[in-house]
C-alpha cells in the first residue's frame, strides 16, 4: 500500500515518540507537504495505524482515525483527488467562458489558481 497524500493548508498534529519515556512530539505540516503511507499495522492497545513518510525526509506513525479526520476537515486529500480537482475547476472555467458568465469564471479562475498553487508547492513530484 503507497497511498499518496498532500496537505493542503498548514497544521500541527501531535505523535508518540517509540523512545523509553513515551514523549508527545507536535509536528508541523505545510502546504504541499507529501505523505507516503507505507505500512499498516494493527495493535490491540492501539488499533490501526500506518507508517508516513514525509517529503522523503522523516517518518511518524499516525491512527487510522486521525487520518481520515484530516481528511473529513480538508487538510489533507489524495494527489489523485487534487488532479480531479484541478481538471474539474478548468471544465468549470471554460464553461463560464462558453456561457459569458463573468462571475462564475471569477470564482472558478481563483480556485483554480489556489488549488494549482497547492500542487506547485509539493515537495517533490509524484509520477503517475
Amino acid at each position: 500500500m503507497n497511498e499518496n497524500l498532500i496537505i493542503l493548508e498548514l497544521f500541527q498534529h501531535e505523535v508518540s515518540c517509540c523512545c523509553p519515556k513515551k514523549h508527545q512530539h507536535i509536528l508541523e505540516f505545510h502546504q504541499g507537504d507529501v505523505w507516503i503511507i507505507t505500512k499498516k499495522k494493527y495493535d490491540d492497545s492501539l488499533g490501526w495505524h500506518f507508517l508516513v513518510t514525509v517529503n522523503s525526509e522523516f517518518q511518524f506513525h499516525i491512527k487510522a482515525e486521525d487520518i481520515e479526520e484530516l481528511y473529513n476537515k480538508g487538510r489533507i486529500c489524495s494527489i489523485l483527488d487534487l488532479e480531479l480537482k484541478i481538471l474539474n475547476l478548468n471544465f468549470k472555467v471554460n464553461e463560464a467562458l462558453d456561457e459569458h458568465d463573468k462571475e462564475s469564471f471569477i470564482l472558478f479562475t481563483n480556485e483554480l489558481s489556489n488549488v494549482q498553487k497547492v500542487k506547485d508547492k509539493m515537495k517533490f513530484s509524484i509520477a503517475f
